[in-house]
């Protein structure tokens, strides 16, 4: 591991094998921008029975990209794709820890951001191959949901890492709208290739809490 490595999971707190992988991803978040995991909470799980509040069709949408690109038959979680080009299980620490030591970067971002009321404003610099596009994403840490039906009915869930919003950018000046209600939140801004979705540089910052407006940091 020579960069920042994304750990992408797709999860769901409608499903009952996911907790485990969850936890993966909880764990991941301590290693202070050498790893910058992602939680995508996906819909398919959603029921009459329990709704993630954190789902969106958007990340499903995401994982059907995968689906696709690793020939799979389809959709499941919990799902863990590293840097875009390996898949597997999302609760199987050993194929994560040796997905993450094998991946290769081959560029380079480095950004500035500060959350300045229902805006993060940011500057991003980007050395990435032809073909990539740009992505910054928003995600919020350590939000408890007592879970009230489904297959997690009865549980009490701490989720790291989760996915608020994904924007495709270039580089330069980017301003994107947050919701003033989130509150331990980070940045993290990736290249993906069109083609292959190799994600081929990484990097991410992790912004103060609503009660700290301002406050700006920068990653080389």
């Amino acid at each position: 591991m020579s960069a920042a490595v994304v750990v992408e999971l797709f999860t769901s707190q409608g499903c009952s094998s996911c907790p485990p992988a969850d936890r993966l991803i909880s764990e991941l978040t301590k290693q202070h921008g050498q790893v910058i995991p992602l939680a995508f909470h996906v819909d398919y799980w959603d029921n009459a029975f329990w709704h993630d509040p954190f789902s969106s069709h958007q990340w499903t949408e995401r994982q059907q990209a995968y689906v696709q690109t690793f020939k799979l038959n389809g959709a499941y979680t919990p799902q863990m794709v590293v840097n875009g080009s390996r898949q597997f299980v999302g609760s199987n620490a050993a194929a994560m820890n040796a997905a993450i030591e094998d991946a290769k970067s081959s560029g380079s971002i480095s950004f500035n951001a500060a959350r300045n009321g229902a805006m993060i404003d940011a500057t991003i610099r980007a050395e990435v191959p032809p073909g990539s596009d740009l992505f910054l994403v928003v995600f919020e840490n350590g939000l408890t949901t007592s879970i009230a039906g489904g297959e997690n009915s009865g549980r009490k869930a701490t989720d790291d890492a989760i996915v608020r919003k994904l924007w495709r950018v270039k580089p330069g000046k980017v301003s994107v709208p947050i919701s003033p209600s989130w509150k331990n939140i980070g940045v993290a801004v990736f290249a993906q290739d069109r083609a292959t979705r190799a994600i081929s540089a990484a990097n991410s910052v992790i912004l103060s809490r609503a009660d700290g407006e301002g406050s700006q940091v920068t990653k080389r």
